[in-house]
Formats: structure tokens, sequence, C-alpha cells
């Protein structure tokens, strides 16, 4: 076995991007249903019109804002990491041997009748 491997790596916690995407464009969609309901009705757009629409303007500017955020909370935890030295070891795998399976001599194939 060789000698293990000792090198310095930078540590950061980073937020999960997509998570922060997800509820941004809820958000978005949330903030659809109430501003349509919030507002008075109109008379030529029936309201789940306007929510639709409304929804596929607002859930992906919530997905954008939310995601320049994780960005930013990125930026601000890369500034915090800490550099820390790491030793890579490899971990041997035990190899099991089945001793009761019956090993083929060379030519005694054996043939599956199914087939």
């Amino acid at each position: 076995m060789s000698e293990p491997q000792r090198r310095q790596v930078r540590v950061r916690r980073s937020p999960k991007i997509a998570v922060f995407l997800l509820v941004g464009a809820v958000v978005g969609a949330l903030a659809a249903v109430v501003a349509v309901n919030v507002t008075p009705a109109d008379a030529t757009i029936p309201q789940p019109q306007a929510i639709g629409f409304l929804i596929l303007l607002l859930a992906p500017a919530g997905a954008v804002v939310a995601g320049a955020i994780a960005l930013l909370i990125d930026r601000g935890a890369e500034r915090r990491s800490k550099v820390v030295e790491a030793e890579r070891s490899t971990r041997a795998v035990p190899v099991v041997v089945d001793e009761t399976a019956e090993v083929a001599e060379p030519g005694e194939a054996e043939v599956d009748p199914r087939r």
C-alpha cells in the first residue's frame, strides 16, 4: 500500500441553487394568484386565463430573482471558506469467493436446456 497523499483543499458551504430556483418559481406563481384576486375583475379576460398568463410571467421572474440571491449567498460563502489539509486514503474492498461453486473444466461448458 502506498503512502497516503496529503494536500490542501478549500472547504466551504454553498447553497443548493436548484432549491432557490424552485422556491422562487413557486413564490412567483403565488404572487400571480394573489395579484389576480386582489385586482378588480376584467370582463374581457376570464380569471383562470389571467392567472395562467401571470404565472407564465412571474414564475420565471421569481426563479431569476431567487437564483441571483443564491449566487450572492454563494459568493459570500466563498469568502468565508477555509483551507484545510486533507488526506486521500484508499480502502481495500474484500473479495468474497464462493467455495461451494463448481468450476467447469475447460471444454465442459454447461448448456442451458432452455435455449
